[in-house]
C-alpha cells in the first residue's frame, strides 16, 4: 500500500461515510416498521457515519489553509524536500510542476552548504550567514549540523 496524504485519507473517510449513509437510508426506506430492530440499527449506523463524515470534513477544512507559500517562507529539508515554513506543506510537487527536478534541488543544497562552510571558516556567526544568504536561521543550523556529520 502506498503512503497516503492526510487529505486523501480524509476524503476517503468522507466518501465511505457518504456511501454508507446512502446504503442505510435505502434500507431504512425498505423497512417500514418503526419498531423493527434492524431499522433502528440502520438509523444508528447512518447517524454515526454521518458524524464521521462531518468530522472528517471539519478536519479537512482546518487543514486547508489559505497559504500562498511565498518564496521567503520556503525552505529545504536536509533530504532536499522543499516545504513551506508558514503552513508546513510539502512543496516538492509544486517544484516538479515548475520543471525543477529533485537533483537540481539537491544540487542547490550542496552549493549552499559549500558557501556556508566557506563563511563558517571565516568565523561568521550563523545569524550573519543566514542574513547574507537570505535564508532562515534554521536552514543554516541544519546545514551546519550536516557539515559536522
Amino acid at each position: 500500500m502506498s503512503a497516503q496524504t492526510p487529505e486523501t485519507l480524509l476524503k476517503l473517510i468522507m466518501l465511505s461515510s457518504y456511501d454508507s449513509i446512502k446504503y442505510h437510508e435505502k434500507l431504512i426506506e425498505e423497512w417500514n416498521k418503526p419498531q423493527d430492530m434492524a431499522r433502528q440499527v440502520a438509523i444508528i449506523i447512518k447517524d454515526i457515519h454521518s458524524m464521521y463524515g462531518r468530522g472528517a470534513f471539519a478536519v479537512l477544512q482546518m487543514m486547508k489553509k489559505n497559504c500562498t507559500h511565498p518564496k521567503k517562507m520556503r525552505d529545504l529539508c536536509n533530504d532536499g524536500t522543499l516545504y513551506c515554513m508558514s503552513c508546513n506543506a510539502d512543496l516538492s510537487e509544486i517544484e516538479m510542476q515548475n520543471n525543477k527536478t529533485p537533483t537540481l534541488i539537491k544540487e542547490k543544497i550542496r552549493n549552499r552548504r559549500k558557501i556556508v562552510k566557506k563563511y563558517a571558516k571565516q568565523k561568521m556567526s550563523q545569524r550573519q550567514i543566514a542574513k547574507k544568504l537570505g535564508c532562515s536561521l534554521s536552514t543554516i543550523e541544519k546545514d551546519m549540523l550536516a557539515l559536522r556529520n
